[in-house]
């Protein structure tokens, strides 16, 4: 049976005319009718009976699609069997959405592209001058002067689409409204709330779903490169060719700093948005810069403040027990470890500068040590390479020159790559296994210091050997901590003098977390030295200080042990009252069962409301080294960061 043929204009017109009950059915309700039961066919099909064709729209609606079209629609029963009645032809006709885009994309790249359309445009939201000292704003004169600019949109789920963005500029005071912000003079202010394409660069947008998705993935420790490349990959399946994207004035690749781009601005619109302001950066200048001040005032904001997350309570972190006098109390518990995952830093110890470059080994204030000697303790000039004519950065001891060459060797060797690669994933695992791959330039591998850098000299031989300690962190450390050069461990061998060196760039130590036992993460702090106990009490001290924060009753710690004998010895009157415990692991396998102080003071099982009834523990004592697992996965995303995007990525 063929097909039959839908209604014309007129004898819709006339079907209308001929049916009381549709006399005040709005065109918006109509075609909502239409696109609707379009999308039930399938299920307006199935329950016919096998004697009808599927060629042919049945004549009777199934009860559920019926009920289904009265409630979304507020039509009586009545007038949808009517409607349906004369519009069931043309609903079994009409194609579906997808394939109405597939159409619609055929038809703009055929005749619109040509005409300068396209199936996306972006206009501003704004239709009227804002400036309040504007005459157009107070005579609501609607912009009306145009400067349309092509554009390239990545897309969730279509790719990168060809397209235009109109700015609207107003006649009176030269204001220029865009699609995402507004521009007077150098400054850029971003509308307020989110938009559905992120502009990251002058001619490139992300759909907002995508940097979504983005968002999400960064969760997981994928990087903006991975991102990028993950991209070019699902990219790479769509024929862009038939897009016309081939005609277009700008390429389709998407660059790992868009990613950058749009994570930043995503996080700054999401912060602005919460706190019901707009975001206003300068319009001028680099790039890269544009957004450095506003994530530096959101890092700041929350120092100050703490982050949402402090105040948090729940009963997997908090327990509210009967004391032995019947009295109902409340305990809350905080976990806290050090984690690594550091960036680049000033190689002073303790010296919070930033450096001018992430390729400078020093920051402004000590970037005259760069023309002196790297070795600890000498104070000589750096030689010069008579080959190169480059600064070295040991002085004309040969000792020393001996001991820059042997670092320089072990930056190539593949023990010194293979232990790197044990604390971090790779920056762009995709692009390492698939070579078809658009090349993202990247920055030079520079060698940044993860362990402590020490020489073995042999005095009778004149050797130089560059010793690797053991990747560990240095966890509760004391203030004056000095690590270990016995690397091998043998003291029955006769230990040849070592020597310390900083030639290669140095990287904070370590973040430290705070975190709730139901794995909450109450806060961060970055440890630029060594894990030493006095930072991590002032850390916590300052962090439960804030104004919307609850002292906690009880601290777990890994060295809870020293760091109690220094709060007891330095009488720091915060932590008076507070429970310190060794977490339940490293109490029992890490500590010496010699400690008595450590035994007695330090041990979950003294505090009754850290056991529950069964004689286990109550609260997770490990929280903080499994969230270290997922935490330490952005150690190679990170450690190339600046300070500033550093603790906003990480804070995010």
């Amino acid at each position: 049976m063929s097909a039959a043929t839908p209604p014309d204009i007129s004898q819709l017109f006339a079907s209308i005319r001929e049916h009381p009950p549709l006399a005040h059915l709005s065109f918006n309700n109509f075609a909502t009718f239409l696109r609707r039961a379009s999308i039930l066919k399938e299920d307006i099909l199935q329950p016919q009976p096998y004697d009808v064709s599927i060629f042919c729209a049945p004549n009777v609606l199934p009860p559920s699609v019926t009920c289904f079209l009265v409630a979304s629609l507020d039509m009586p029963p009545d007038v949808v069997d009517v409607l349906w009645s004369f519009t069931k032809d043309i609903v079994w006709e009409l194609p579906s959405s997808a394939e109405a885009s597939t159409d619609d994309e055929a038809a703009f790249k055929i005749y619109g592209h040509e005409l300068g359309l396209t199936k996306h445009v972006l206009y501003p939201p704004i239709k009227i001058c804002m400036n309040h000292e504007c005459i157009a704003w107070q005579r609501e004169t609607l912009l009306k002067k145009e400067e349309p600019h092509r554009i390239v949109l990545f897309t969730h789920g279509e790719g990168a689409k060809p397209g235009w963005t109109v700015h609207l500029r107003c006649r009176s005071c030269n204001m220029n409204y865009q699609a995402n912000y507004s521009v007077k003079g150098t400054l850029r202010t971003y509308y307020q709330g989110i938009p559905q394409f992120i502009q990251v660069s002058d001619h490139q947008f992300v759909e907002l779903q995508l940097a979504m998705q983005w968002m999400d993935l960064m969760q997981i420790a994928v990087s903006a490169t991975n991102c990028a490349s993950l991209y070019a990959v699902a990219q790479a399946r769509r024929d862009l060719h038939n897009d016309g994207a081939d005609q277009w004035q700008f390429g389709s690749a998407l660059t790992t700093e868009q990613v950058w781009d749009c994570f930043t601005l995503l996080a700054l619109l999401d912060d602005h948005h919460q706190r019901d302001e707009s975001l206003v950066v300068a319009h001028d200048g680099d790039q890269k810069n544009r957004f450095t001040k506003a994530m530096y005032a959101r890092n700041n904001h929350i120092i100050l403040r703490g982050q949402d997350e402090l105040p948090h309570a729940c009963f997997g972190c908090m327990r509210i027990f009967e004391s032995p006098d019947g009295a109902l109390r409340r305990t809350e518990v905080i976990v806290t470890d050090g984690v690594t995952v550091g960036r680049p830093c000033c190689a002073i110890p303790r010296c919070k500068n930033p450096l001018n470059n992430n390729r400078h080994r020093y920051c402004a204030e000590h970037h005259r040590l760069e023309t002196v000697c790297a070795v600890d303790g000498c104070d000589q000039p750096v030689a010069v390479n008579t080959e190169t004519g480059k600064n070295c950065k040991a002085c004309d001891d040969p000792v020393h020159l001996r001991m820059e060459a042997a670092n320089n060797e072990s930056t190539h060797s593949g023990k010194t790559k293979t232990q790197r690669q044990k604390i971090a994933k790779l920056n762009d695992a995709i692009a390492t296994h698939v070579s078809n791959l658009p090349t993202i330039p990247m920055d030079e591998d520079i060698p940044l210091q993860d362990i402590e850098e020490w020489y073995e000299h042999d005095n009778t031989s004149g050797a130089i050997r560059f010793r690797q300690a053991p990747i560990t962190t240095s966890t509760g450390v004391s203030d004056h901590h000095v690590p270990s050069t016995d690397v091998d461990g043998c003291s029955a061998k006769d230990l040849q003098p070592k020597l310390k060196a900083i030639f290669r760039r140095q990287r904070t130590n370590n973040k430290q977390l705070v975190v709730r036992p139901c794995g909450i993460i109450s806060g961060r702090g970055t440890m630029y030295h060594h894990e030493a106990v006095s930072n991590v009490l002032i850390m916590v001290e300052k962090m439960f200080s804030l104004p919307h924060a609850r002292k906690p009753q009880h601290m777990i710690y890994d060295s809870n042990c020293n760091v109690l004998r220094e709060v007891e010895s330095c009488k720091i009157t915060f932590f008076e009252g507070m429970g310190m415990c060794v977490d339940a692991f490293h109490h029992k396998t890490k500590h010496k069962a010699s400690d008595v102080f450590c035994r007695e003071r330090c041990d979950m099982r003294a505090y009754p409301e850290l056991v529950d009834e069964d004689g286990k523990y109550y609260f997770n004592s490990s929280i903080a080294e499994q969230t270290n697992v997922w935490f330490g996965g952005f150690h190679n995303i990170c450690r190339e960061m600046t300070p500033v995007k550093y603790d906003f990525f990480l804070m995010r």
